[in-house]
């Protein structure tokens, strides 16, 4: 039976639970913690195998632990508290095993270095490797710019006069901006999409505005035609009449004694208009009716639920609809809040990005150690209307870390020294005869040469021939037939021909 991934899921939360907790059993009485002694025995594969099942024993205790302490008044208290010390206990003394264990090795491997390194075994540099950049023969050189200007052309000005090779002394020239002036222009960003955003909500709201005239006409969008009483519009003649009636009704509620009705979507009285006017002016304009100075009626309350127990399971039992409390009333919120500004010119236009030119940086690196000397020797103060605010070491990009052989020349020096000495010492490339004790110790057992060699793409083309007859493929990779005894072997010691390779005594007189 092929099991699901939610059975699998389901499964693995198996090991968060006690199986004595799951069979109501008490768990057996903890012997102890895992005690030094034995640990120190056990080889590292042990050791991980230990720390495995120390974890999950773990991580079950806790979640049984937490399960308990949740449940208290119904299960009592945890059996056998003490197994979470003992887990803690062992994982402890794990750690300090293998940490003696790492010292150990460590002080070993010291000792051994400083027995090779006092022998000599160790040749050209001997000792540790020198730190990073130790022997880095580059410089790097900050220019700072007013605006930004094309490296071609900076390439070809900061070039060194006296190389006359393509690059010009040059390693690496990038110009970049600074953190500061990015952030700036990020700001400016979305500065700007706030401007023509409420630039273009300006004039989409007073785009059907009033007459020239009479400029001071709120919007359209202020005469919301909306439903304000059954049968009621907003711009009718009778819409007067009965925002009248709406008032008169707010007035007299008793829930609006002492209280100002609240007027329109954003909570202002009478402000939300275009032109400015109070509750107690005129809420009808060109006899139509702003639904932004309608008075809104107060909400009407739920009743409290009956005190009667039979009657409050009743109520309770009765459906959503029947226990809601709609009320139909007209909602003068339907309105868009009036922009800041009457005319899109009236808008405060920021900074475009595109207008923060700089400051630009250019960091150049040259292969010589005199690279901001050179670059203040040439005393520039404008590159193509671009002014030089300075000239100063790039001490940033000196900081980073620096790789060894790729440019410490001590180290290029070393690797060609143990390449001259190796080809000596083999006689490369130069060899002048095979000599026949390779053949012992590169002559394998077809057991060896298997084992050594194999791997499930070589089975695989194996039993591909075995199945067809073909192979339709070469093998992927090359077998070694020497296990590796053929790397001490200089490569142009080629095996001379042997015409006669049997004794007299295996053959017979007639087959000469």
């Amino acid at each position: 039976m092929q099991r699901t991934l939610r059975c699998a899921n389901i499964a693995a939360l198996y090991e968060f639970v006690d199986n004595n907790f799951l069979n109501n059993k008490r768990p057996p009485i903890p012997g102890g913690a895992w005690p030094l002694e034995s640990l120190r025995r056990k080889s590292l594969a042990d050791l991980q195998q230990i720390w495995l099942s120390l974890v999950k024993e773990r991580n079950m205790l806790g979640t049984i632990k937490e399960h308990y302490l949740k449940h208290q008044e119904e299960l009592g208290a945890m059996p056998a508290p003490s197994r979470l010390k003992m887990v803690e206990e062992s994982m402890d003394n794990v750690k300090r095993v293998v940490h003696d264990r790492d010292a150990e090795a460590t002080a070993a491997a010291v000792q051994i270095f400083k027995e090779r390194l006092a022998r000599g075994v160790y040749r050209y540099p001997p000792g540790p490797p020198p730190p990073p950049g130790a022997h880095d023969t580059t410089s790097r050189v900050k220019l700072t710019l007013s605006r930004r200007v094309d490296p071609a052309r900076l390439r070809d000005l900061l070039g060194r006069y006296d190389v006359f090779a393509d690059h010009k002394g040059i390693v690496e020239l990038t110009v970049t901006l600074p953190e500061a002036v990015l952030q700036r222009k990020q700001d400016a960003e979305q500065l700007w999409q706030q401007y023509s955003t409420e630039k273009r909500d300006v004039e989409e709201y007073y785009k059907w505005a009033g007459s020239e005239t009479r400029p001071a006409t709120a919007s359209l969008y202020d005469y919301a035609l909306v439903e304000l009483a059954p049968g009621v519009y907003s711009g009718e003649s009778n819409a007067a009449a009965a925002a009248a009636s709406a008032t008169d009704a707010v007035e007299a509620s008793p829930e609006a004694v002492g209280k100002t009705p609240t007027l329109g979507g954003s909570g202002s009285n009478g402000s939300n208009g275009s032109n400015g006017s109070n509750d107690d002016d005129v809420a009808v304009v060109d006899n139509v009716l702003k639904a932004a100075q309608i008075p809104v009626p107060p909400p009407q309350t739920r009743p409290p639920p009956p005190r009667n127990p039979l009657e409050h399971i009743k109520y309770q039992q009765r459906s959503t609809l029947s226990r809601a409390v709609l009320q139909f009333h007209y909602f003068p919120t339907v309105t868009v809040t009036p922009p800041r500004y009457k005319t899109p010119a009236e808008v405060p236009r920021p900074v475009h990005p595109d207008e923060i030119e700089g400051p630009w940086e250019v960091h150049v690196t040259y292969d010589a150690p005199d690279g901001l000397d050179y670059v203040q020797s040439l005393q520039l103060t404008s590159i193509d209307g671009a002014t030089v605010l300075s000239v100063e070491a790039d001490a940033a990009a000196a900081a980073l870390p620096q790789p060894y052989a790729a440019v410490d020349p001590v180290y290029q020096e070393a690797v060609k020294r143990e390449m001259a000495q190796e080809e000596t010492l083999m006689q490369w490339p130069h060899v002048p005869e095979w000599k026949y004790d390779y053949d012992v110790y590169t002559k394998k057992h077809l057991a060896e040469v298997v084992q050594y060699n194999y791997s499930n793409v070589v089975d695989y083309v194996d039993r591909e021939v075995l199945l067809t007859g073909h192979s339709v493929w070469e093998s992927p990779i090359d077998i070694d037939y020497t296990c590796g005894g053929m790397k001490s072997v200089p490569a142009h010691a080629k095996k001379p021909t042997r015409y006669m390779t049997h004794g007299l005594g295996e053959i017979g007189v007639t087959d000469i």
